[in-house]
C-alpha cells in the first residue's frame, strides 16, 4: 500500500513540476493606443472584466486583490498588482509583455496563470493597454506587491492535467475586431473574446470548454464572497435558462446588475457599466441564436414564463421639481443640489374659470445639466416602483398633467414668484426595501461591508442618494447594481435616513 502511495506521489512529479515550469508562449507585438477613442473603449473593457478581480473591495488602485471565487481545494490564488508602481505593479513592463499576459494568461516570468486568456481583437488589446497607461487614478502605484499565488497538491495536479500547462493557440497578432453592429459575429465576439461570457457560463476548467456543445449551459462553481458556494446560470435561452427574458431584462441585468424580478444579480458576476444598445442587442441576440440546452442550475435566478410580472419600472415624470432631488443622478455637489433648489417656478396672473384649481403644464420646473455619462440607465425624475413603498407619496408614473393648488405653473404673463408645495414624503417600509434590493446581503449584521455603512453618518442625504441610484457614476467598476430604475429619489431618501439612523442593526445577522 505505502508503495503504491510513493508511486503515485512519484508520478505525479512531474506533472507538478510541469506546473510550475514556464511555457513557451509568442510577445504579440502590440502597443498601446492612446487616442481618445481608444482610451474610452480600454476603459469600458477594463471595468467589465478587468477591475473587478484586481481591485480589492476598499481599495481605490488595482492593486490586487484574493481570488476567493475559487476553490479553495485548488489553493491560494490573488490577482496581481496592476498599478503603475514600477516593482509592485506593471510600471516597468513593456506593453508586449501586458499583452502577452492578456492574450495567452502567461505571466511576465513565463507561468501559465489561473486567469481568463482573452481572444480579443489587436485593436481592443491595444485600447486596454492604452487605458493602463493612461494616468487613470485605478493606476496610481501603490508599492505594496499582491502575495505570490499557489497551487495546493491536488489544484496543481488538476490544473496540469486539465490544460496541459499549455496556453491558449492564438496568433500573437492580426486578430481582428469586427464591426460594431447588431450583428450575431459582433455579438459572439463580444460574448466569447472581451466580456468572456462563455468561460464562466460553462462548467469545468479545460481551455477548450468554450468549443464544446455545453458552451453557455451554466454550472462552473464558484464561491461567493460569503464564502457559498455558487454555480453559474444557464445562459441559453431554454426554460431552465433565459426563455422569456425580453431585450430591456437582459440589457438591465448584464448592465445594471438587476434581474427582471428585482432582485441584485449573484457575485462574481461582473457589471458591464459601458455597454451601450448596440452591444446589448448584439449580445441579446447572438445567445437566442446558441442552441438550447436543458440545465436546471440550482439557485440560479430568475426563470421567467410567459406570464412572469415584473416590477413597475419607474418612468420619468415631468411633475417631479427640482426641490424633489430630480438632479440627483448627476455627481454635482451639495452646493449646486442646494443652488438649484432654490429655482422658483412662475404663476398665472390670472385665474382660471373653472372653480380656481390649475393644472401643472409640462413646463414644470426640472434640473438640468445631467451627467456626461454613456450610462444608459441614468434618468432624471422618475416614479416609486418598489412594493416596500406604499402611500400617496408616489410620484405620478406619467406626464399627465397634475395638481399643485391654486396656481397655473407655466402659463403666459409671470407675476410674483412662488415656491412649488412640496409633495409628502413616500411612506417607506425600509427594512423590507434594504433586504429586497439585496443591500442586506453586502451591509447587514455579519456581511463583509456592513461596517462600511459607519461613514454614511458623515454623508450629506444628497450624496448618499447619488450613490444608491447611481454607483457606477462614482465608481465605474462597482459591483453595486444600478436602481436608478428600482427607486425614485424621495424613496431612496427615506432609505438612507433609516440607514444613517442605524437601521440596518435591527436586522437579524448573516453569520
Amino acid at each position: 500500500m505505502h508503495r503504491a502511495v510513493r508511486n503515485l506521489l512519484l508520478a505525479a512529479l512531474p506533472l507538478l513540476a510541469g506546473c510550475a515550469g514556464t511555457v513557451r508562449a509568442p510577445y504579440p507585438p502590440i502597443r498601446a493606443d492612446m487616442s481618445p477613442a481608444a482610451l474610452a473603449r480600454g476603459a469600458t473593457i477594463f471595468h467589465a472584466s478587468c477591475e473587478a478581480c484586481h481591485r480589492g473591495g476598499d481599495a481605490e488602485t488595482v492593486s490586487g486583490a484574493p481570488l476567493r471565487e475559487l476553490p479553495s481545494y485548488m489553493g491560494s490564488f490573488y490577482a496581481a498588482n496592476l498599478t503603475s508602481h514600477p516593482t509592485a505593479g506593471v510600471g516597468s513592463a513593456t506593453d508586449e509583455e501586458l499583452a502577452r499576459v492578456i492574450r495567452y494568461a502567461v505571466s511576465r516570468d513565463g507561468r501559465l496563470m489561473v486567469m481568463p486568456s482573452y481572444a480579443m481583437g489587436d485593436a481592443d488589446l491595444a485600447a486596454v493597454l492604452g487605458f493602463m497607461r493612461s494616468g487613470d487614478p485605478l493606476f496610481a502605484p501603490d508599492a505594496r506587491p499582491a502575495p505570490k499565488s499557489e497551487f495546493s497538491f491536488i489544484g496543481g495536479l488538476g490544473f496540469r492535467i486539465v490544460t496541459g500547462n499549455e496556453p491558449a493557440e492564438r496568433p500573437a497578432s492580426g486578430i481582428p475586431v469586427p464591426a460594431k453592429a447588431a450583428t450575431l459575429e459582433y455579438g459572439r465576439y463580444m460574448a466569447h473574446d472581451v466580456y468572456d461570457c462563455a468561460s464562466c457560463h460553462t462548467d469545468g476548467f479545460s481551455p477548450t470548454k468554450t468549443e464544446g456543445d455545453d458552451v453557455y449551459s451554466g454550472g462552473m462553481s464558484f464561491i461567493d464572497p460569503e464564502g457559498n458556494k455558487v454555480r453559474s446560470s444557464n445562459i441559453t435561452f431554454h426554460e431552465t435558462g433565459l426563455a422569456n427574458w425580453t431585450q430591456e431584462d437582459f440589457t438591465r441585468a448584464v448592465r445594471d446588475g438587476i434581474a427582471p424580478d428585482g432582485s441584485a444579480l449573484r457575485s462574481p458576476m461582473p457589471r458591464f457599466r459601458g455597454m451601450d444598445a448596440v452591444e446589448a442587442q448584439a449580445l441579446y441576440d447572438y445567445l437566442r441564436s446558441v442552441p438550447k440546452k436543458d440545465n436546471e442550475v440550482k439557485g440560479a435566478r430568475p426563470r421567467l414564463t410567459a406570464t412572469s410580472v415584473r416590477p413597475a419600472w419607474v418612468v420619468a415624470s415631468t411633475e417631479t421639481s427640482v426641490d424633489e432631488g430630480t438632479d440627483a443622478d448627476t455627481a454635482s455637489s451639495v452646493a449646486e443640489a442646494a443652488a438649484l433648489s432654490q429655482k422658483q417656478t412662475s404663476v398665472s396672473a390670472s385665474t382660471p374659470a373653472n372653480g380656481g384649481t390649475a393644472t401643472a403644464g409640462a413646463g414644470a420646473s426640472t434640473a438640468s445639466g445631467a451627467p456626461a455619462s454613456s450610462t444608459p440607465s441614468s434618468k432624471s425624475g422618475a416614479a416609486v416602483a418598489s412594493s416596500a413603498v406604499t402611500g400617496g407619496g408616489s410620484v405620478a408614473s406619467s406626464g399627465a398633467p397634475s395638481k399643485t393648488g391654486n396656481a397655473t405653473v407655466a402659463s403666459a404673463a409671470p407675476s410674483a414668484p412662488a415656491h412649488k408645495p412640496h409633495s409628502p414624503e413616500p411612506k417607506v417600509d425600509a427594512a423590507k426595501l434594504f433586504v429586497q434590493l439585496g443591500c442586506a446581503s453586502c451591509h447587514g449584521p455579519g456581511a463583509r461591508y456592513h461596517d462600511r455603512l459607519a461613514r454614511a453618518s458623515g454623508k450629506s442625504d444628497a450624496d448618499l442618494v447619488r450613490w444608491v441610484r447611481n454607483p457606477e457614476q462614482f465608481l465605474p467598476g462597482t459591483p453595486m447594481p444600478t436602481y436608478a430604475d428600482l427607486i425614485d429619489v424621495r424613496t431612496a431618501r427615506a432609505l438612507v435616513r433609516w440607514v444613517k439612523a442605524g437601521g440596518p442593526a435591527s436586522l437579524p445577522s448573516s453569520r
